[in-house]
Protein backbone atom coordinates (compact mmCIF):
# COMPACT_ATOMS: atom_id res chain seq x y z
CA UNK A 1 0.00 0.00 0.00
CA UNK A 2 0.94 3.67 -1.04
CA UNK A 3 2.17 5.56 1.53
CA UNK A 4 1.69 9.20 -0.03
CA UNK A 5 1.60 11.50 3.40
CA UNK A 6 3.03 10.09 6.58
CA UNK A 7 2.96 12.82 9.89
CA UNK A 8 6.04 11.11 11.17
CA UNK A 9 6.18 13.95 14.34
CA UNK A 10 4.65 16.58 16.15
CA UNK A 11 6.15 18.24 19.29
CA UNK A 12 6.41 21.18 21.10
CA UNK A 13 9.94 23.17 21.02
CA UNK A 14 11.45 25.18 23.88
CA UNK A 15 9.99 28.89 22.84
CA UNK A 16 6.63 27.03 22.27
CA UNK A 17 6.76 26.31 18.53
CA UNK A 18 4.60 23.58 16.99
CA UNK A 19 7.09 21.55 14.73
CA UNK A 20 5.63 19.13 12.43
CA UNK A 21 7.97 16.75 10.70
CA UNK A 22 6.02 14.75 7.27
CA UNK A 23 7.57 12.32 4.82
CA UNK A 24 5.85 11.83 1.71
CA UNK A 25 6.98 8.71 1.66
CA UNK A 26 5.71 7.20 -2.16
CA UNK A 27 7.97 9.79 -3.46
CA UNK A 28 10.19 7.45 -2.34
CA UNK A 29 8.74 4.02 -2.54
CA UNK A 30 6.75 4.50 -5.73
CA UNK A 31 8.90 7.00 -7.79
CA UNK A 32 7.44 5.89 -11.19
CA UNK A 33 3.66 6.39 -9.48
CA UNK A 34 4.58 9.74 -8.77
CA UNK A 35 6.47 10.43 -11.72
CA UNK A 36 2.97 9.92 -13.39
CA UNK A 37 1.09 12.30 -11.57
CA UNK A 38 3.92 15.24 -12.45
CA UNK A 39 3.96 13.92 -16.24
CA UNK A 40 7.82 13.89 -16.36
CA UNK A 41 10.08 10.98 -17.43
CA UNK A 42 12.71 11.98 -16.02
CA UNK A 43 13.81 13.92 -12.54
CA UNK A 44 11.51 15.94 -11.40
CA UNK A 45 11.65 18.95 -7.83
CA UNK A 46 8.93 19.32 -5.51
CA UNK A 47 7.63 22.07 -3.49
CA UNK A 48 5.29 22.30 -0.61
CA UNK A 49 2.83 25.23 0.63
CA UNK A 50 0.94 25.39 3.88
CA UNK A 51 -1.31 28.27 4.21
CA UNK A 52 -4.06 29.33 6.84
CA UNK A 53 -5.87 32.56 5.52
CA UNK A 54 -2.64 35.10 5.07
CA UNK A 55 -0.27 33.04 6.47
CA UNK A 56 1.81 30.55 4.46
CA UNK A 57 5.03 28.71 4.88
CA UNK A 58 6.84 26.79 1.75
CA UNK A 59 9.75 25.28 0.73
CA UNK A 60 11.69 22.75 -1.45
CA UNK A 61 11.58 19.06 -0.71
CA UNK A 62 14.56 16.17 -1.79
CA UNK A 63 13.20 13.58 -4.03
CA UNK A 64 15.62 11.47 -2.84
CA UNK A 65 14.96 12.22 0.83
CA UNK A 66 10.92 13.45 0.75
CA UNK A 67 11.33 14.82 4.51
CA UNK A 68 10.61 18.18 5.36
CA UNK A 69 9.71 20.33 8.60
CA UNK A 70 6.94 22.45 9.51
CA UNK A 71 7.52 25.06 12.25
CA UNK A 72 4.56 27.05 13.25
CA UNK A 73 5.52 29.95 15.24
CA UNK A 74 3.62 30.39 18.47
CA UNK A 75 2.02 33.90 19.30
CA UNK A 76 2.47 34.00 15.04
CA UNK A 77 0.91 31.92 13.29
CA UNK A 78 -2.62 30.67 14.11
CA UNK A 79 -4.25 27.51 15.57
CA UNK A 80 -6.44 26.07 13.14
CA UNK A 81 -6.85 23.83 10.74
CA UNK A 82 -3.48 24.45 7.78
CA UNK A 83 -3.86 23.45 3.85
CA UNK A 84 -1.03 21.63 3.03
CA UNK A 85 0.23 21.45 -0.92
CA UNK A 86 2.61 19.65 -2.74
CA UNK A 87 3.41 20.44 -6.29
CA UNK A 88 5.66 19.95 -9.03
CA UNK A 89 6.40 20.83 -12.66
CA UNK A 90 5.76 19.02 -15.57
CA UNK A 91 7.16 18.53 -18.59
CA UNK A 92 6.24 21.55 -20.43
CA UNK A 93 7.22 24.00 -17.47
CA UNK A 94 3.23 23.99 -15.61
CA UNK A 95 2.96 23.64 -12.18
CA UNK A 96 0.95 20.17 -11.81
CA UNK A 97 -0.46 19.71 -7.29
CA UNK A 98 -0.05 16.47 -6.59
CA UNK A 99 -1.36 16.24 -3.17
CA UNK A 100 -3.88 18.08 -1.03
CA UNK A 101 -4.23 17.51 2.92
CA UNK A 102 -5.14 19.41 5.95
CA UNK A 103 -3.33 19.80 9.17
CA UNK A 104 -4.82 20.88 12.54
CA UNK A 105 -2.00 22.93 14.42
CA UNK A 106 -1.95 24.23 17.91
CA UNK A 107 0.94 25.80 19.45
CA UNK A 108 1.66 26.50 23.02
CA UNK A 109 -2.13 26.22 25.20
CA UNK A 110 -2.64 28.31 27.93
CA UNK A 111 -3.41 25.58 29.92
CA UNK A 112 -1.50 22.61 31.18
CA UNK A 113 -2.25 19.03 29.84
CA UNK A 114 -2.75 18.21 33.47
CA UNK A 115 -5.15 21.25 33.61
CA UNK A 116 -7.03 20.56 30.62
CA UNK A 117 -7.75 16.66 31.87
CA UNK A 118 -9.31 17.49 35.13
CA UNK A 119 -11.40 20.07 33.59
CA UNK A 120 -12.78 17.25 31.20
CA UNK A 121 -13.15 15.01 33.78
CA UNK A 122 -14.81 17.52 36.21
CA UNK A 123 -17.76 18.53 33.41
CA UNK A 124 -18.04 15.28 31.19
CA UNK A 125 -21.50 14.30 30.24
CA UNK A 126 -24.26 11.64 31.53
CA UNK A 127 -25.94 10.60 28.35
CA UNK A 128 -29.57 9.67 28.12
CA UNK A 129 -30.23 7.02 25.12
CA UNK A 130 -33.51 5.96 23.84
CA UNK A 131 -34.87 2.69 25.16
CA UNK A 132 -34.90 1.08 21.81
CA UNK A 133 -31.51 2.54 20.50
CA UNK A 134 -29.63 -0.36 18.61
CA UNK A 135 -26.17 1.54 18.20
CA UNK A 136 -23.71 3.05 21.38
CA UNK A 137 -20.24 5.02 21.35
CA UNK A 138 -17.60 3.11 20.22
CA UNK A 139 -13.62 3.77 20.57
CA UNK A 140 -11.59 4.83 17.25
CA UNK A 141 -9.59 1.76 17.75
CA UNK A 142 -13.03 -0.09 17.63
CA UNK A 143 -14.41 1.54 14.54
CA UNK A 144 -11.72 0.75 12.53
CA UNK A 145 -9.94 -2.33 14.29
CA UNK A 146 -12.87 -4.35 15.44
CA UNK A 147 -12.41 -7.93 14.88
CA UNK A 148 -15.63 -8.35 12.65
CA UNK A 149 -13.54 -5.67 10.26
CA UNK A 150 -10.17 -7.61 10.42
CA UNK A 151 -11.87 -10.66 9.35
CA UNK A 152 -14.52 -9.49 6.81
CA UNK A 153 -13.22 -9.92 2.83
CA UNK A 154 -15.00 -6.39 2.14
CA UNK A 155 -13.48 -4.09 -0.11
CA UNK A 156 -13.84 -0.60 -0.72
CA UNK A 157 -13.35 1.58 -3.96
CA UNK A 158 -11.55 4.94 -3.49
CA UNK A 159 -10.93 7.62 -6.13
CA UNK A 160 -7.34 9.00 -5.26
CA UNK A 161 -5.11 10.80 -7.06
CA UNK A 162 -3.39 7.79 -8.58
CA UNK A 163 -7.27 6.60 -10.17
CA UNK A 164 -9.41 4.41 -8.64
CA UNK A 165 -7.97 1.74 -5.86
CA UNK A 166 -9.77 -1.06 -4.10
CA UNK A 167 -8.68 -1.14 -0.37
CA UNK A 168 -10.00 -4.15 1.61
CA UNK A 169 -11.80 -2.76 4.59
CA UNK A 170 -9.76 -4.26 6.89
CA UNK A 171 -6.59 -2.38 5.58
CA UNK A 172 -8.63 0.81 5.85
CA UNK A 173 -7.40 2.37 8.67
CA UNK A 174 -4.12 1.79 7.46
CA UNK A 175 -4.78 3.73 4.25
CA UNK A 176 -6.56 6.59 5.90
CA UNK A 177 -3.39 7.23 8.43
CA UNK A 178 -0.81 7.75 5.61
CA UNK A 179 -3.30 9.12 2.67
CA UNK A 180 -5.18 11.73 4.28
CA UNK A 181 -6.01 13.64 0.77
CA UNK A 182 -9.01 16.46 1.69
CA UNK A 183 -10.58 15.47 -1.13
CA UNK A 184 -10.85 11.48 -1.04
CA UNK A 185 -14.18 10.24 0.31
CA UNK A 186 -14.55 6.95 1.99
CA UNK A 187 -17.04 5.83 -0.70
CA UNK A 188 -20.00 3.21 0.90
CA UNK A 189 -22.39 2.01 -1.84
CA UNK A 190 -26.11 3.30 -1.11
CA UNK A 191 -27.26 -0.02 -1.73
CA UNK A 192 -24.94 -2.20 0.31
CA UNK A 193 -24.50 0.05 3.38
CA UNK A 194 -27.18 -2.07 5.32
CA UNK A 195 -25.05 -4.71 4.43
CA UNK A 196 -22.14 -3.55 5.63
CA UNK A 197 -20.01 -4.79 8.14
CA UNK A 198 -19.62 -1.47 10.32
CA UNK A 199 -23.95 -1.96 10.40
CA UNK A 200 -22.75 -5.14 12.65
CA UNK A 201 -20.89 -2.86 14.95
CA UNK A 202 -24.10 -1.60 17.42
CA UNK A 203 -21.11 -1.19 20.65
CA UNK A 204 -22.09 -2.24 24.06
CA UNK A 205 -22.96 0.63 26.61
CA UNK A 206 -20.81 -1.26 29.03
CA UNK A 207 -17.45 -0.49 26.93
CA UNK A 208 -18.39 2.68 25.46
CA UNK A 209 -15.62 5.86 24.58
CA UNK A 210 -15.99 9.11 24.36
CA UNK A 211 -13.50 11.69 23.65
CA UNK A 212 -12.74 14.87 24.44
CA UNK A 213 -10.49 17.79 23.12
CA UNK A 214 -9.71 21.42 24.23
CA UNK A 215 -9.51 24.85 21.99
CA UNK A 216 -8.96 28.31 22.52
CA UNK A 217 -10.69 31.35 21.89
CA UNK A 218 -7.39 33.57 20.19
CA UNK A 219 -9.42 36.84 20.80
CA UNK A 220 -10.38 36.16 24.12
CA UNK A 221 -9.69 34.72 27.66
CA UNK A 222 -12.70 31.78 26.25
CA UNK A 223 -11.80 28.20 25.95
CA UNK A 224 -13.65 25.30 24.67
CA UNK A 225 -13.89 21.79 25.56
CA UNK A 226 -15.22 19.36 22.98
CA UNK A 227 -16.96 15.93 23.67
CA UNK A 228 -16.68 13.66 21.09
CA UNK A 229 -19.01 10.75 20.42
CA UNK A 230 -18.12 8.67 17.30
CA UNK A 231 -20.46 5.62 15.87
CA UNK A 232 -19.91 3.05 13.44
CA UNK A 233 -23.62 2.94 12.09
CA UNK A 234 -26.43 6.07 11.91
CA UNK A 235 -29.95 4.38 11.52
CA UNK A 236 -32.20 7.51 11.68
CA UNK A 237 -35.52 6.54 12.54
CA UNK A 238 -39.11 6.73 11.10
CA UNK A 239 -39.64 7.44 7.84
CA UNK A 240 -35.88 7.99 6.56
CA UNK A 241 -34.63 4.40 8.47
CA UNK A 242 -37.51 2.78 6.37
CA UNK A 243 -36.43 4.70 3.15
CA UNK A 244 -32.90 4.11 3.23
CA UNK A 245 -32.56 7.65 2.54
CA UNK A 246 -30.71 9.49 5.41
CA UNK A 247 -28.77 6.20 7.04
CA UNK A 248 -25.19 5.77 6.92
CA UNK A 249 -21.86 4.59 7.89
CA UNK A 250 -19.42 6.44 10.94
CA UNK A 251 -21.75 9.05 12.89
CA UNK A 252 -19.97 11.71 14.92
CA UNK A 253 -21.68 14.51 17.02
CA UNK A 254 -20.16 16.08 19.64
CA UNK A 255 -20.99 18.98 22.23
CA UNK A 256 -19.50 21.87 23.69
CA UNK A 257 -18.84 23.35 27.33
CA UNK A 258 -17.84 27.06 26.93
CA UNK A 259 -15.39 28.50 29.36
CA UNK A 260 -15.19 32.29 30.30
CA UNK A 261 -11.80 32.21 31.53
CA UNK A 262 -11.14 32.47 34.80
CA UNK A 263 -14.07 32.25 37.77
CA UNK A 264 -13.62 32.43 41.46
CA UNK A 265 -9.83 31.47 40.91
CA UNK A 266 -11.64 28.15 39.18
CA UNK A 267 -12.75 28.02 35.65
CA UNK A 268 -16.17 27.01 35.52
CA UNK A 269 -18.41 26.41 32.04
CA UNK A 270 -21.10 29.34 31.41
CA UNK A 271 -22.59 27.35 28.66
CA UNK A 272 -23.22 24.04 26.27
CA UNK A 273 -22.90 24.14 22.64
CA UNK A 274 -25.60 21.22 21.93
CA UNK A 275 -25.12 19.88 18.61
CA UNK A 276 -27.67 17.81 16.19
CA UNK A 277 -28.04 17.43 12.23
CA UNK A 278 -26.69 20.06 9.85
CA UNK A 279 -26.99 23.43 9.27
CA UNK A 280 -29.54 24.96 7.30
CA UNK A 281 -31.74 22.19 8.32
CA UNK A 282 -34.83 22.99 10.23
CA UNK A 283 -35.68 21.16 13.45
CA UNK A 284 -38.46 21.77 16.12
CA UNK A 285 -39.32 20.85 19.04
CA UNK A 286 -43.68 20.68 20.26
CA UNK A 287 -44.24 22.39 16.90
CA UNK A 288 -43.82 25.49 16.51
CA UNK A 289 -42.69 26.40 20.24
CA UNK A 290 -38.67 26.31 18.83
CA UNK A 291 -37.28 26.43 15.41
CA UNK A 292 -33.80 26.69 14.54
CA UNK A 293 -31.75 26.28 11.34
CA UNK A 294 -28.31 26.61 13.13
CA UNK A 295 -27.42 22.85 13.74
CA UNK A 296 -27.06 23.46 17.49
CA UNK A 297 -28.13 25.11 20.57
CA UNK A 298 -26.70 27.58 23.24
CA UNK A 299 -28.12 26.37 26.61
CA UNK A 300 -27.25 28.51 29.60
CA UNK A 301 -24.84 25.91 31.78
CA UNK A 302 -25.81 27.76 35.42
CA UNK A 303 -29.54 27.91 34.64
CA UNK A 304 -30.56 25.78 37.60
CA UNK A 305 -33.25 24.13 34.50
CA UNK A 306 -30.73 22.72 32.62
CA UNK A 307 -30.57 18.97 33.60
CA UNK A 308 -27.26 18.32 35.71
CA UNK A 309 -25.98 15.64 38.17
CA UNK A 310 -23.84 17.55 40.49
CA UNK A 311 -21.68 19.30 37.49
CA UNK A 312 -22.31 16.82 34.88
CA UNK A 313 -24.95 17.85 32.60
CA UNK A 314 -26.96 15.51 31.36
CA UNK A 315 -27.80 15.36 27.50
CA UNK A 316 -30.41 13.32 25.63
CA UNK A 317 -29.48 10.90 22.41
CA UNK A 318 -31.41 11.08 19.78
CA UNK A 319 -32.33 7.32 18.58
CA UNK A 320 -31.18 6.36 15.26
CA UNK A 321 -29.24 9.43 14.69
CA UNK A 322 -27.84 10.29 18.09
CA UNK A 323 -28.66 14.18 17.69
CA UNK A 324 -28.17 15.68 21.32
CA UNK A 325 -30.43 17.67 22.87
CA UNK A 326 -30.89 20.07 26.33
CA UNK A 327 -34.05 17.73 27.31
CA UNK A 328 -35.45 14.69 26.42
CA UNK A 329 -38.58 14.95 24.28
CA UNK A 330 -39.76 14.48 20.37
CA UNK A 331 -38.05 16.74 17.69
CA UNK A 332 -39.16 16.99 14.31
CA UNK A 333 -36.66 17.42 11.49
CA UNK A 334 -38.76 17.79 7.78
CA UNK A 335 -40.54 13.93 7.67
CA UNK A 336 -38.26 12.84 10.32
CA UNK A 337 -39.54 12.55 14.14
CA UNK A 338 -37.05 11.49 16.48
CA UNK A 339 -37.53 10.63 20.17
CA UNK A 340 -34.38 11.97 22.35
CA UNK A 341 -33.71 10.48 25.87
CA UNK A 342 -36.33 9.49 27.61
CA UNK A 343 -40.22 10.26 28.22
CA UNK A 344 -41.57 8.86 31.56
CA UNK A 345 -45.08 7.16 31.19
CA UNK A 346 -47.01 8.95 33.59
CA UNK A 347 -45.54 12.33 33.36
CA UNK A 348 -45.23 12.35 29.60
CA UNK A 349 -48.18 10.06 28.46
CA UNK A 350 -49.29 12.61 25.71
CA UNK A 351 -45.68 12.52 24.41
CA UNK A 352 -45.20 9.00 23.99
CA UNK A 353 -45.43 6.50 21.23
CA UNK A 354 -47.16 3.36 21.80
CA UNK A 355 -44.83 0.50 22.75
CA UNK A 356 -42.34 2.94 24.19
CA UNK A 357 -40.22 1.08 26.83
CA UNK A 358 -41.57 2.21 30.06
CA UNK A 359 -39.12 2.08 33.35
CA UNK A 360 -35.59 3.88 32.79
CA UNK A 361 -33.06 1.03 32.34
CA UNK A 362 -29.88 1.06 33.81
CA UNK A 363 -28.30 0.80 29.71
CA UNK A 364 -29.91 3.68 28.57
CA UNK A 365 -27.85 5.47 30.85
CA UNK A 366 -24.14 6.47 29.71
CA UNK A 367 -22.24 8.03 33.10
CA UNK A 368 -18.86 9.60 33.03
CA UNK A 369 -16.39 7.50 34.93
CA UNK A 370 -16.22 10.97 37.83
CA UNK A 371 -19.71 9.41 38.84
CA UNK A 372 -19.93 5.31 40.30
CA UNK A 373 -22.97 3.48 39.90
CA UNK A 374 -24.25 2.14 43.56
CA UNK A 375 -25.73 -1.01 42.64
CA UNK A 376 -27.63 -3.61 45.15
CA UNK A 377 -25.16 -5.80 47.22
CA UNK A 378 -24.02 -8.86 45.75
CA UNK A 379 -25.00 -7.21 42.46
CA UNK A 380 -22.35 -8.57 39.59
CA UNK A 381 -20.82 -5.84 37.52
CA UNK A 382 -23.28 -6.43 34.34
CA UNK A 383 -25.32 -4.61 36.96
CA UNK A 384 -26.19 -0.84 37.53
CA UNK A 385 -25.84 1.99 35.10
CA UNK A 386 -22.58 1.64 32.82
CA UNK A 387 -19.70 4.76 32.75
CA UNK A 388 -18.03 5.20 29.69
CA UNK A 389 -14.17 5.40 29.22
CA UNK A 390 -12.85 9.23 28.51
CA UNK A 391 -10.20 9.61 26.55
CA UNK A 392 -8.21 12.57 24.93
CA UNK A 393 -7.68 13.13 21.30
CA UNK A 394 -5.16 15.72 21.97
CA UNK A 395 -5.23 17.30 18.19
CA UNK A 396 -2.42 19.43 19.27
CA UNK A 397 -0.29 16.51 18.63
CA UNK A 398 -1.28 14.00 16.01
CA UNK A 399 0.51 11.75 13.90
CA UNK A 400 -0.18 8.84 11.64
CA UNK A 401 1.39 6.60 14.15
CA UNK A 402 -0.26 4.82 16.83
CA UNK A 403 1.84 5.09 19.39
CA UNK A 404 1.76 4.38 23.00
CA UNK A 405 0.07 7.31 24.24
CA UNK A 406 0.18 7.36 28.32
CA UNK A 407 -3.63 7.94 28.98
CA UNK A 408 -6.12 9.75 29.08
CA UNK A 409 -4.92 10.21 25.44
CA UNK A 410 -5.96 7.80 22.98
CA UNK A 411 -2.75 6.30 20.56
CA UNK A 412 -6.05 5.62 17.92
CA UNK A 413 -6.46 8.83 17.04
CA UNK A 414 -4.05 8.92 14.51
CA UNK A 415 -7.08 7.69 12.25
CA UNK A 416 -8.16 10.83 12.65
CA UNK A 417 -5.06 12.81 10.31
CA UNK A 418 -7.06 11.25 7.49
CA UNK A 419 -8.77 14.87 6.02
CA UNK A 420 -11.14 13.67 4.06
CA UNK A 421 -14.95 12.83 3.92
CA UNK A 422 -15.41 10.18 6.48
CA UNK A 423 -19.64 9.97 5.89
CA UNK A 424 -20.85 9.44 2.27
CA UNK A 425 -24.36 10.18 3.07
CA UNK A 426 -26.46 9.55 0.23
CA UNK A 427 -28.18 12.37 -1.25
CA UNK A 428 -26.75 15.91 1.10
CA UNK A 429 -23.18 16.83 1.76
CA UNK A 430 -20.64 14.39 2.88
CA UNK A 431 -19.37 15.10 6.18
CA UNK A 432 -15.83 14.92 7.88
CA UNK A 433 -14.73 13.74 11.57
CA UNK A 434 -13.18 16.31 13.93
CA UNK A 435 -10.93 18.18 13.91
CA UNK A 436 -11.97 18.75 10.45
CA UNK A 437 -15.34 20.11 10.86
CA UNK A 438 -16.65 23.35 11.48
CA UNK A 439 -17.58 22.54 15.06
CA UNK A 440 -13.46 22.75 15.35
CA UNK A 441 -11.93 24.44 12.65
CA UNK A 442 -14.46 27.19 13.22
CA UNK A 443 -15.33 26.78 16.94
CA UNK A 444 -15.77 30.59 17.79
CA UNK A 445 -17.98 31.00 14.43
CA UNK A 446 -19.77 27.89 15.57
CA UNK A 447 -20.35 28.99 19.38
CA UNK A 448 -21.51 32.74 18.93
CA UNK A 449 -23.55 31.37 16.09
CA UNK A 450 -25.87 28.57 17.79
CA UNK A 451 -29.70 29.46 18.46
CA UNK A 452 -30.07 30.57 22.11
CA UNK A 453 -32.44 27.77 23.64
CA UNK A 454 -34.31 29.31 26.44
CA UNK A 455 -36.02 27.24 29.35
CA UNK A 456 -38.95 29.46 29.75
CA UNK A 457 -41.52 28.45 27.54
CA UNK A 458 -41.15 24.16 27.87
CA UNK A 459 -43.70 23.18 29.56
CA UNK A 460 -43.88 21.97 33.02
CA UNK A 461 -44.13 18.02 32.08
CA UNK A 462 -40.78 18.45 30.65
CA UNK A 463 -39.41 19.72 34.07
CA UNK A 464 -41.13 17.34 35.95
CA UNK A 465 -39.53 14.52 33.02
CA UNK A 466 -36.19 15.80 33.91
CA UNK A 467 -36.57 15.58 37.08
CA UNK A 468 -37.93 11.75 37.24
CA UNK A 469 -34.40 11.10 35.33
CA UNK A 470 -32.50 13.30 37.86
CA UNK A 471 -34.59 11.12 40.40
CA UNK A 472 -33.02 7.78 39.08
CA UNK A 473 -29.62 9.33 38.74
CA UNK A 474 -29.08 10.60 42.30
CA UNK A 475 -30.51 6.80 42.91
CA UNK A 476 -28.18 4.48 41.11
CA UNK A 477 -24.96 7.00 40.69
CA UNK A 478 -22.76 9.39 43.56
CA UNK A 479 -19.56 11.00 43.12
CA UNK A 480 -16.76 9.80 44.52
Amino acid sequence: MRRMCDIRGSRLDAAGNRVVEIELTAVRTHPEDVAKLVRRKGPFSLRYEVSLGDHRLSGAIDPEQPIFELVFEHGRHPHGVWELRVEAEDESGRTREIWRQWLFVQTKLRRTVEEIDALAMRYSPVFVFSGAEKYYPVSLETLLGAEEIMATDEVMKLKTVFGKESVPIRQLAEFMRFNGHCNYLLDFSFLSMRRSVFALLGGDPRRATIYYSYLEDPASDRFFINYHLFYAFDTKAGIARLTGIGPHVFDRESMIMVFEGESGGESAPSAMIISGHLENQTISFLAELKRWTQGRLAVRYDDPRTLKMGTHPVIAVAEGSHALYPTSGVYQLSLLRELAGYLDPKVMASDRRPNMPGALAPTQVLSPPALRATVRPGAGPEEGVPHYRLASLDFSSLTSHVDDAAPPRDPYRAYLTFSGFWVDVPGTQNARFPPFTRKVAEIVDWVDGAYAWAWDDVPERYHQNNAVILGYLRENLEDF
